[in-house]
């Protein structure tokens, strides 16, 4: 249990009966918020695979891309097979090794998995324009996150979109007017992640003809 979390309900039985009953009921027993906790996974309340992200995010998007969208990701996992289940296709960057090779099993026909050396700056940030393909949906999870927005512009159909997870985080900052210059729209998704009592951010950076219909 997070340290904090402990100070919190260890001298007060009223807040740890409060925090024990959401086990069974309430917004994060719906979301399946104490699954992934038990589990260190990023999953539902039935144990499927999802993002880890915000949960409004995920709220938003799960509804909203179909099998006509190609999408590339930076960071490989259950958000890969969250992905995949919804879209045409997923291409996932890994810069991770042994991350790479345990989920080099998923083997999905409408997946493929990268690996690629970390590098600031280096393939890895320009692991979308490599493939030489076009994206609808460019979700930026991994490391190097600020080159990975910036060099993927030119991977994105007319109508894509880019999303930042973590957006909050200080060391982002350069994305929001970068993006901004170039004629993007910003829309934060703000909240709880799966296993994580933090608040977050999820955004996207999107034009008014986008693939998302906002």
């Amino acid at each position: 249990m997070d340290s904090n979390l402990s100070k919190l309900t260890l001298f007060n039985p009223f807040k740890l009966r409060a925090l024990l009953s959401l086990g069974f009921k309430g917004y994060l027993a719906e979301k399946g918020w104490f699954k992934a906790l038990e589990t260190r996974s990023s999953v539902d309340e039935n144990g499927e695979a999802i993002p880890w992200v915000t949960y409004s995010f995920i709220d938003f998007i799960k509804d909203r891309i179909n099998n006509q969208h190609d999408i590339f990701e930076f960071g490989c996992g259950n958000s890969t097979l969250f992905y995949a289940k919804n879209s045409g296709s997923v291409t996932s960057v890994e810069h991770d090794k042994a991350w790479f090779e345990r989920n080099s099993n998923m083997k999905l026909p409408n997946v493929e998995l990268i690996y690629c050396e970390l590098v600031r700056g280096g393939d890895y940030s320009k692991s979308a324009v490599k493939t030489n393909k076009k994206f609808n949906i460019i979700i930026v999870d991994g490391r190097d996150r600020v080159n990975c927005c910036k060099e993927s512009l030119q991977s994105l159909t007319e109508n894509g979109v880019i999303v930042l997870d973590n957006s909050e985080r200080a060391d982002y900052v350069q994305v929001f007017p970068f993006l901004k210059e170039k004629g993007f729209k910003h829309l934060p998704f703000t909240g709880m992640s799966p296993g994580v009592i933090t608040s977050n951010c999820t955004s996207v950076f999107y034009k008014s003809n986008n693939c998302l219909g906002i």
